[in-house]
């Protein structure tokens, strides 16, 4: 058990709408996250982000207030904290009563009555079946949550999860559904009970061919309580690191100095079949490898679709798979190669970068589009990453390597001032280039405290999972006990990194 005495900083900065832009200078604005972010195509040297924005972003903080004594301890007799929405009661409702509690918690937004099916699949049996009158189970049509806008779902599975029920996403008739099974007396005799027992399940789907995969999310307290699941099993299944990702520790397993040993990295590691096109996959896996995406429900979570045959452009992924909410967006329409980094504002490890080249390439045309992840910031400043390379002069090969992309000050050598300026491996980034920054790393690398907004769901290791900082800090920050319940909309601070 350990005191703490806390002293609180408390900022009183006006809220900035949702997004980042480029300053006159061009150098790179630093400001927090939005509700949808749209890339504008300008003149070369007029760099800007368009944002709209609908609610208030997280401030940073910085006045003094004290606090009183408290005493934090981080012993619990769960494995992780309670979500907000949850009940703190165990006790046991019927489903209608459940239903009634998400369709008041949910507010005007969606009637659920409205958007109730009846006649639904069951994988189990194969079968369409008539649940008119089943207790144990619901569905509802969402097709605003269809791919890739599925994070748009996140707040309804999370708030139906936190009344009790398991939520899957699935996609069949020609509609995205959300089905909820109640986890009450007598469901898991049902035939809906593998819908239960497998999203318990690290990587499980029920025997379902219209399941429609997305990330799975902690359980309220009565849920281990009533036997559903054991916390033995939830660690197994949620790490929630909340250290700084190891990108470069990740994606050096991956390294091939050879176009053969390449492909078959691709292939066996990556699950994509061209060595030379396989940037965006590549740069998903070296993500998922470090838990590297946030905790919400998103089409992103299981495969690297997203990150394949992606171009900002002209189909909006991969940015668009993302809840506007967890990521600024920056866009120039300056060549990547001989940019000015270091006076404009230098990438972080973590940022991925889509560089642009000519609208259509010809046979031969040394011009490509690439996706990379800077992956380590080195003791010289430099910033690092793995990447495929495929060398086009004075020999035709291929290869994933461990590259500088750049060093502050030197704007020649390099991969993006030499390599990939075609000195052997093409050109990219000659029509501009995005930064996709996640919002964690701006918290991180500004220095100063931020005020958030608790979310459904939300416990003290999701939060410290999502912005990357301990909970025991979060928890003394706030004068909370480790165990404490948060509640949604709560408002916490986050101590400074």
């Amino acid at each position: 058990m350990t005191k703490f005495i806390i002293a609180l900083t408390v900022l009183l900065l006006p809220i900035f709408p949702l997004g980042r832009y480029f300053q006159s200078q061009n150098e790179v604005s630093t400001q927090n996250v939005a509700d949808q972010a749209l890339i504008s195509t300008v003149a070369p040297g007029k760099e800007q982000l368009f944002v709209s924005n609908t609610s208030p972003a997280p401030q940073l903080i910085s006045e003094t207030v004290m606090l009183p004594e408290i005493i934090i301890t981080s012993e619990s007799q769960y494995a992780f904290g309670n979500p907000a929405g949850c009940s703190n009661e165990n006790r046991v409702l019927s489903s209608a009563e459940m239903l009634a509690n998400v369709q008041a918690a949910l507010g005007d937004e969606f009637n659920l009555a409205e958007r109730r099916q009846t006649y639904l699949w069951n994988g189990g049996q194969g079968a369409m079946v008539d649940a008119s009158d089943d207790p144990f189970v619901f569905e509802f049509t969402f097709n605003e949550f269809q791919h890739p806008l599925t994070f748009r779902g996140d707040q309804v599975a999370t708030v139906f999860l936190t009344q009790g029920f398991v939520v899957w996403f699935r996609a069949y008739r020609g509609n995205f559904r959300l089905l909820a099974i109640p986890m009450i007396p007598g469901v898991m005799e049902s035939p809906w009970a593998q819908y239960i027992s497998t999203y318990w399940q690290k990587n499980s789907l029920p025997g379902d061919e219209y399941i429609y995969p997305v990330m799975k999310k902690l359980p309220c307290h009565w849920v281990t309580d009533q036997g559903y699941v054991s916390d033995e099993v939830l660690k197994g299944m949620f790490a929630l690191p909340w250290n700084i990702p190891d990108y470069l520790a990740a994606g050096q397993q991956y390294l091939a100095s050879t176009c053969e040993q390449a492909y078959q990295i691709s292939r066996e590691k990556i699950g994509y079949s061209d060595a030379t096109s396989m940037c965006g996959p590549l740069s998903w896996t070296i993500m998922r490898d470090v838990d590297g995406f946030p905790y919400r429900i998103g089409s992103w979570s299981t495969n690297a679709a997203a990150f394949t045959a992606a171009n900002p452009k002209w189909n909006g992924q991969p940015w668009g798979t993302f809840d506007p909410e967890t990521f600024t967006l920056m866009h120039t329409e300056d060549p990547l190669p001989g940019y000015d980094f270091e006076k404009r504002g230098n990438l972080f490890s973590g940022d991925l970068i889509y560089s642009y080249t000519t609208l259509y390439a010809s046979t031969n045309d040394p011009h490509f589009d690439h996706l990379f992840l800077v992956a380590d910031v080195d003791e010289n400043g430099s910033r690092l990453s793995i990447s495929n390379m495929v060398q086009n002069y004075p020999y035709r090969d291929c290869s994933i390597r461990q590259v500088v992309l750049y060093t502050p000050g030197d704007r020649e050598t390099g991969a993006i001032n030499r390599e990939w300026n075609g000195f052997g491996f093409g050109k990219t980034g000659t029509s501009g280039f995005d930064i996709f920054r996640w919002n964690w790393i701006t918290y991180q690398n500004s220095g100063k405290a931020l005020d958030y907004e608790v979310r459904w769901g939300d416990t003290l290791e999701t939060i410290a999972f999502d912005w990357k900082i301990s909970p025991d800090r979060i928890a003394a920050e706030n004068g909370l006990a480790f165990d404490s319940d948060l509640n949604p909309k709560q408002r916490l601070i986050l101590p400074a990194p």
